[in-house]
């Protein structure tokens, strides 16, 4: 079980999703036309994932979402939710993009 989790305030979400963004278009950057970028994140707040699915939209309009894994995963927006009481691990969000 991860820690860092226990270290996270509610005041840092902001940080860490404008982290992620910097993530996420570095790897946008790095693909190849037609690659698949996985952007999966440990976290269930809206702005480290429906919210990065919303700006990556804006970014890339021509980048298509795949579909979501099937079994435990539930969909969520594009991407997909595991959660603790369905895996009995963290909560965790997966968008899988594939660059045009």
């Amino acid at each position: 079980m991860s820690e860092a989790r226990w270290r996270i305030a509610p005041e840092d979400v902001t940080r860490l999703a404008a982290l992620q963004q910097e993530l996420l278009q570095a790897a946008m950057e790095a693909v190849r036309p037609g690659g698949l970028v996985a952007f999966c994140v440990c976290t269930l707040t809206a702005a480290e994932t429906t919210a990065i699915d919303d700006w990556a939209k804006a970014q890339w309009p021509d980048a298509t979402a795949e579909p979501p894994p099937v079994g435990l995963w539930r969909p969520h927006g594009r991407g997909a939710l595991l959660l603790p009481q369905a895996a009995g691990t963290d909560g965790m969000y997966l968008l899988l993009l594939r660059r045009t």
